[in-house]
């Protein structure tokens, strides 16, 4: 089984990645080996670094996205190209995640049912089930434009609406095909999303282009407890309860009290003094992370 991290090769990520492969490799005892970054070429010198410092398998493939309007579009383009690149990577086990993800305790993977034909995956019905699209503004309309665009139905997305799952998956034997389609639906439905007179997060195209894919597939998908996240904003009592925290959901205006990541695109945080950050929220943790860095 192998982790895989997807990302342009640039500073922004450069500190992210290290903060979390110190956390998979050094508390978490992550062979280096299994784990697997894919990214595309911006500043070559960071995948070298990368391979040097940790002796993690380190991929690099041009950008020739048509659009890149869209940022996580990355994601799929990436997965894409390293499969297209090996077919025989397709019948391998991934640990997907993102770079500012980091571990509490290791999710005991052998706990997943996940197989071939149903995947694994983080609870994040909150904002991606059909619940929360039908909330928004026109959101009736708009649900059966997202499906239409994807090329499913809205009954077959309701099989799945109590495991609408995101953030982290464990994936058996992902598919060329599967991840061709998943860019190429991920920033048409972006696009559908922000011109839409809807109150709805545009953001998560490439969230639901992902999910909602493994139906066109025939893929089923299961959230499971052993993967529920904490967020950094979340109170730490949260942090305890879970095995995963994602460093997401701190804006600016909390930067007076929680780490802010948007103000370290161009520099790193590492000598930064963090001492401010509220012990009693979960970003506290993630700064633990950071000073963890050596």
């Amino acid at each position: 089984m192998h982790y895989i991290l997807c990302q342009p090769a640039i500073q922004r990520f450069k500190w992210e990645l290290e903060v979390c492969l110190t956390n998979l490799i050094d508390s978490n005892h992550v062979k280096p080996a299994d784990i697997i970054l894919l990214f595309t070429s911006h500043n070559n010198k960071i995948p070298q670094f990368f391979a040097d410092k940790y002796g993690v398998e380190v991929h690099v493939y041009r950008d020739e996205r048509g659009d890149k309007q869209y940022i996580p579009s990355v994601k799929p383009y990436l997965w894409w190209k390293f499969l297209e690149e090996d077919s025989s990577r397709q019948y391998e086990t991934y640990f997907y995640m993102d770079s500012d993800v980091i571990f509490r305790e290791k999710p005991n993977i052998s706990k997943l049912p996940a197989k071939p034909n149903c995947w694994v995956a983080s609870n994040c019905n909150g904002y991606l089930n059909l619940d929360y699209i039908r909330s928004r503004k026109n959101g009736e309309k708009l649900l059966h434009k997202m499906a239409d665009l994807i090329g499913v139905t809205v009954s077959s997305l309701e099989t799945i609406n109590g495991n609408s799952g995101g953030a982290q998956w464990f994936i058996v034997q992902p598919t060329i095909e599967y991840w061709e389609k998943v860019y190429k639906d991920c920033t048409p439905l972006y696009s559908l999303l922000q011109q839409a007179d809807s109150n709805i997060q545009a953001w998560t195209a490439e969230m639901w282009a992902q999910l909602w894919n493994l139906m066109y597939f025939n893929i089923g998908v299961l959230v499971d407890h052993e993967l529920d996240f904490c967020m950094a904003t979340d109170d730490v009592k949260k942090y305890k309860e879970t095995k995963i925290l994602h460093n997401a959901g701190v804006v600016k205006s909390d930067s007076d009290h929680l780490f802010f990541k948007g103000q370290y695109v161009r520099k790193t945080p590492f000598k930064t003094d963090l001492s401010f950050v509220d012990e009693h929220r979960c970003s506290a943790k993630y700064v633990h992370a950071i000073n963890q860095v050596k």
